[in-house]
Parts: C-alpha cells; sequence; structure tokens
C-alpha cells in the first residue's frame, strides 16, 4: 500500500508520480463545509514517534483494536477507539519492514516490503508464529487472506502474486508460490500492484498505483494457480494505493488529491462505476484504510513530508454524497 518510500534503502528511493486529473477525482467538489460531518471526524496519533513512516492499518473485531505497520524497522503499533494515541506493540528491528496489513481470527498478517518477507503474529501474545520468505528483489505491499484461510500478497516490482497456503500458515513454515500475473503491465522503477482485496475466495481485486487502473483476478478452484486476468472497465485511480470492500463498494485510498473513492464494481467485477469521494482536512499523504465501528481509518503516511508526529484519520462511514 506504498506509494514512496523515500529514505527507507537507498536503492528504493523511487517516487511514483501522482498522476493528473481523472474519472476518480471528478467528485471532489461535492464537500461543502457545512454538509460534511466534521463532528465526527477523529485523529489519533502515533506515540512516541516511530523510526519511520507509518503504512498499513487493519481492525481486530475481537479485541476492539487497530493496528498500524512501520515501514522502517517493522514495528507495529496498537491503538483503540477509546483513546487519540496509538501506542507501540511489536518492537521495530533492523533488516525488518512492514507494510500491508490484515487481521484474520486473531492473527495480524504482515506484507515486509523490500525484505520479501510475509510475517503472522498472534494478536494476544504479539509474538511471531509463521514467517515465509519470497527472496529479495521485490516489494511486498499488500496481502488478503481469504475465506479459506489462503494468503496472496502482491509484489509492486515484480509481476507476481505471492501465495501461501492455509495449511502453511497453520504449519507456520513453508515456500510461498509465485502466481503469474505478467498479464498486468509492469513499469520497471514503478510502483505496480499494490492494494488488493478478495471477492470470495477465488476472486481477486487488484489496483496498479501506477497506472491507476483496477483488475480482476480469478483464481483455479485450489487457489494455486491464475486462471484469468482482466482490466476492470469504467474506473481510474491514478495513484490507488490501499483498499477496502466495505457495504459491497470498493473504497480506494487515492494520495493526490487526497481522498478515499468509493467504486460500484458490476457483472462480477469486470466493470465498475465511481459513485462518490470523501475528503477530509484530516488526510496528509494517505496510503490506506480499513473500517472500525463507524469509522474510516485512514494511514497518513506522508512520504512526501514525513511532518511529525504522524496520524491515523478516522472519518465517517456513511452512504450517499460526500455533500
Amino acid at each position: 500500500m506504498l506509494r514512496r518510500w523515500p529514505i527507507l534503502i537507498a536503492f528504493l528511493a523511487v517516487v511514483v508520480p501522482a498522476g493528473g486529473a481523472a474519472a476518480a477525482s471528478a467528485d471532489r467538489g461535492h464537500g461543502h463545509d457545512g454538509c460534511r460531518d466534521k463532528a465526527a471526524e477523529r485523529l489519533f496519533t502515533l506515540q512516541p514517534d516511530p523510526a519511520g513512516n507509518p503504512e498499513g492499518v487493519a481492525f481486530d473485531k475481537r479485541s476492539e483494536a487497530f493496528f498500524v505497520s512501520i515501514t522502517a524497522d517493522g514495528a507495529i503499533y496498537r491503538g483503540t477507539l477509546d483513546s487519540d494515541t496509538v501506542s507501540p506493540f511489536i518492537p521495530g528491528a533492523v533488516g525488518r519492514a512492514a507494510v500491508g496489513l490484515e487481521v484474520r481470527r486473531g492473527r495480524l498478517y504482515v506484507a515486509g516490503g523490500p525484505t520479501g518477507s510475509i510475517t503472522v503474529y498472534d494478536i494476544a501474545t504479539g509474538q511471531s508464529v509463521a514467517e515465509f520468505q519470497t527472496g529479495l528483489g521485490g516489494f511486498l505491499n499488500d496481502l488478503v487472506v481469504t475465506g479459506r484461510g489462503d494468503v496472496y500478497v502482491t509484489d509492486s516490482f515484480r509481476p507476481t502474486l505471492w501465495h501461501v497456503t492455509a495449511e502453511q500458515v497453520r504449519a507456520g513454515s513453508g515456500t510461498p508460490q509465485a502466481l503469474d500475473v505478467s498479464a498486468i503491465p509492469f513499469e520497471d522503477g514503478e510502483f505496480n500492484l499494490n492494494g488488493i482485496v478478495a471477492k470470495g475466495s477465488r476472486r481477486l481485486v487488484v489496483v496498479d498505483t501506477n497506472s491507476g487502473a483496477l483488475f480482476r483476478i480469478d483464481l483455479s478452484e485450489d487457489g494455486s494457480s491464475v486462471r484469468e486476468v482482466d482490466e476492470i472497465e469504467g474506473v481510474t485511480v491514478p495513484g490507488g494505493d490501499g483498499l477496502l470492500l466495505d457495504r459491497g463498494r470498493l473504497v480506494v485510498v487515492q494520495g493526490d488529491p487526497a481522498q478515499l473513492s468509493f467504486v460500484e464494481l458490476r457483472d462480477g467485477a469486470r466493470s465498475a462505476t465511481l459513485e462518490r469521494t470523501q475528503t477530509s482536512d484530516l488526510l496528509r499523504g494517505p496510503s490506506t484504510v480499513d473500517r472500525a465501528d463507524g469509522l474510516y481509518l485512514v494511514v497518513n503516511a506522508d512520504f512526501d513530508t514525513s511532518r511529525l508526529p504522524f496520524t491515523v484519520a478516522g472519518l465517517p462511514r456513511r452512504r450517499g454524497h460526500d455533500h
């Protein structure tokens, strides 16, 4: 779910073009100050300051806590809706990184960016219970866990979708399977595949940050191969980052302009329509989003300025237009 990494590792100092005006920003002007529910907005602050920019977020319904990943050292912060402060939960370490996050059944799944690692933590203890390695040279950006327990991870630098089976997760070890997604155009030196969500156990939706295109990936029955890849027609989301499925709609985080775009997927995710956008003065270089009760939790990664303190914006979930 990353758009820019300015300092973590020298060879990763790649800037993703922000992208110009497009369909996904057409609804931006709908947010009049007098019509937006400012009172419902909240700001959560990461304290003490983390070693690097925050990136991913995942809410755990069981513990009613949310988790925020730190890019520079792989630390994980933890917050709740009862407090405006987000505090360290899992310590970071040299040589680690944490980008995309997913919570499923008491476990926290972490995509390790340039480290090539996929780590699974037990939320109750904060201890690692499984780790998988895809090798260096890529960038593990975001991940999703299907209802069957399979894990799929996007790689922004390689035309590969990484697959960890539910059996491997239970065993705590194994070699991730590399699924070919070269049907999706990849550009060297750019962040390509990024956010990912699952529509059932055998259909995935991903966004290409570089082009702003959305793609539908259909998997084989056992999930071990890619059966079909098709671009979703009708919507482009330039700089699209984190994705969320909410109330049947696809929520896309965009950084420039800083907004959430709400997309209706149609005809089995073969086509899509932009329904609305939602903006806020609290957004500052947003990277990804999750839902927590009546809020969207949006991480302010702020890779452009890295201004302290880092924050997570809480924006109201609501139906209809942003006005």
